[in-house]
């Protein structure tokens, strides 16, 4: 529900990367001009989306509050394979990403949190965090422990680090691999948020394959 966690910009740039549809039920969205026209399925808030053929892949960038009944978030995660829920660490995010979490769990378990806006926290010394994986960061640890304390079913989690690329992600109109594949400097400085991306892919694939 909270803005700012990401919601667009993951949803964009896994249908850029997939070529998926997109469906979104903000009446003023981003998309027309870089999304094809035989891609982009935008309705109102009030409106339910139609039923999905079998054999199209289309991704929902979706606002607003399933306690509110809005007809087209639950139109949209009634024909999803999986429900993404973006949290980042500051407690109204933290706050709004449980609430979204037990809604969706009344239509679907099928729940993946990325971890977004991860950042390296500074130590004794002002030396940054050191760790080998970002899932090991203070602030996806963080958003982990409060998932599973107060969600009393297994949620995968996914980390996301900060990174300048999703602002050239709506300025080039290109998703982050595309980018990278164009410009050998963007594909040194986007490679591990790429990489992170390449692991969202992995786990959507597995959940086709179900």
């Amino acid at each position: 529900m909270k803005g700012s966690a990401g919601k667009t910009p993951i949803a964009t740039n896994i249908a850029l990367d997939r070529e998926y549809a997109l469906g979104t039920n903000e009446l003023y969205h981003v998309f027309e001009g870089f999304i094809p026209e035989e891609r982009l399925l935008a309705i109102e808030p009030d409106d339910a989306f139609p039923q999905i053929p079998d054999d199209v892949d289309i991704v929902f960038d979706l606002a607003g509050s399933l306690s509110k009944g809005t007809p087209s978030i639950r139109s949209a995660i009634e024909q999803s394979d999986l429900v993404i829920v973006p949290i980042y660490n500051e407690v109204k995010s933290l706050n709004a990403g449980i609430h979204t979490i037990l809604e969706v769990a009344h239509f679907t378990q099928n729940i993946l949190v990325i971890a977004t806006k991860l950042q390296k926290k500074k130590r004794k010394g002002n030396q940054p965090e050191i760790f080998l994986d970002w899932k090991d960061s203070k602030d996806c640890q963080n958003i982990a422990e409060t998932v599973q304390k107060n969600v009393d079913f297994p949620v995968p989690i996914l980390p996301l680090k900060s990174s300048n690329a999703f602002d050239a992600l709506f300025e080039k109109e290109r998703s982050l691999q595309q980018m990278c594949l164009d410009d050998p400097l963007l594909a040194h400085s986007y490679r591990e948020v790429v990489r992170q991306f390449n692991a969202i892919y992995h786990f959507i694939d597995q959940k086709h394959a179900q």
